[in-house]
């Protein structure tokens, strides 16, 4: 005999706790009602009858309003059509509640005198009405709610998407240039080489495996810029002026990858073409809440067009993605020198994507 196995939808867990909010809303309300109603009356079961079934009236016409005139009116913003049929509905309602009230609960409702006055129809349409203002605020406040969230979501998703693209951009980029060096090298057949290689392999290690998290620590960006240094070292003369000063504890402190490295890379990339070269001078900073790095280079064949190239242009689309209102940025030339200053707070420690 085959079995016949039943399988039960099964309830999201959001969907549940809305269903309960929404139990225990009304059941502290109907607790309310009776509470106002017997504080100073004799308890029978007709009149908590006639309570229930009133109150059952109002339930109907908050999910009625709720799920049926909200969406098929208000959110289309048919407002007049809405109200029209909020009416029609208040309307409807007081005429299948007075006969009810009348006929079968006269003598809890000693006001009706007969079956359709119009103070008690001024009553029910007035209950009526806050109800479906309880309602209608309800659904939307939630729905604003719903929909800020929704928007924060894919807000976060856009920026996500944005931010690996721009990584995208700088490891290609990095990679190209360090390359280069390498050939140059290889093509001279120096003995330094296999040297250069180790050092690209520590910092692709870097790369692939550190810089794909939204922060890394402040020590391995520095050990990072280091072993670039290394690298950018062995293909330069040995009066090639390089220095990289290191002010603060770095100990602790978080940044984005590659933000830095990418100053480092247009230093190194403009910064050795001329006769009286200048050298290259890093300066890092590092105060409680906040990082100074700074770059100087010479600038003799150093184009302006090229300030806003690749590199630096992804530097400040990602400076304003990650620390909008929180950093400053600013390149100068002066003399055939150029300088670059970046200031980053690091308050709020964490970056949330």
């Amino acid at each position: 005999m085959n079995k016949v196995t039943i399988t039960l939808p099964v309830v999201p867990l959001k969907k549940r706790y809305t269903v309960a909010m929404h139990v225990v809303g009304w059941l502290i309300f109907g607790t309310w009602i009776f509470y106002l109603v017997y504080s100073t009356r004799t308890l029978t079961f007709g009149k908590g009858l006639d309570v229930v079934v009133g109150l059952l009236f109002h339930v109907g016409l908050f999910y009625f309003n709720w799920y049926f005139l909200i969406s098929r009116y208000l959110a289309k913003n048919k407002i007049f059509l809405y109200i029209t049929a909020v009416l029609v509905t208040l309307l409807a309602m007081a005429v299948i509640q007075a006969p009810i009230d009348y006929y079968i609960f006269p003598q809890y409702n000693p006001g009706m005198t007969t079956l359709y006055s119009s103070e008690r129809f001024i009553q029910y349409m007035v209950s009526g009405l806050v109800t479906v203002f309880i309602s209608s605020a309800l659904k939307v406040t939630g729905n604003y709610i719903r929909n800020e969230r929704l928007n924060k979501e894919l807000e976060n998703q856009k920026l996500s998407t944005e931010l690996a693209y721009l990584k995208s951009q700088v490891n290609p980029h990095f990679l190209f240039n360090t390359l280069n060096n390498i050939y140059s090298l290889a093509y001279k057949q120096s003995p330094d080489t296999p040297d250069a290689i180790m050092k690209l392999s520590l910092l692709m290690r870097y790369m692939l495996y550190e810089s794909n998290d939204t922060l890394v620590s402040l020590e391995k960006e520095v050990d990072h810029i280091k072993n670039f240094i290394d690298l950018q070292k062995l293909r330069l003369r040995e009066q090639t002026s390089i220095k990289f000063n290191i002010q603060g504890n770095l100990e602790g402190k978080q940044i984005a990858p590659m933000l830095l490295m990418t100053l480092v890379e247009n230093a190194f990339k403009h910064g050795l073409v001329s006769k009286n070269e200048v050298g290259i001078i890093l300066d890092l900073v590092v105060e409680n809440n906040s990082l100074l790095f700074s770059t100087i280079n010479n600038t003799s064949n150093h184009k302006k067009k090229e300030f806003g190239g690749i590199g630096l242009e992804n530097l400040k689309r990602r400076l304003n993605l990650l620390y909008n209102n929180r950093h400053t940025l600013s390149f100068e030339e002066k003399d055939g020198t150029f300088y670059a200053t970046l200031r980053i707070d690091f308050q709020p420690k964490n970056i949330k994507l």
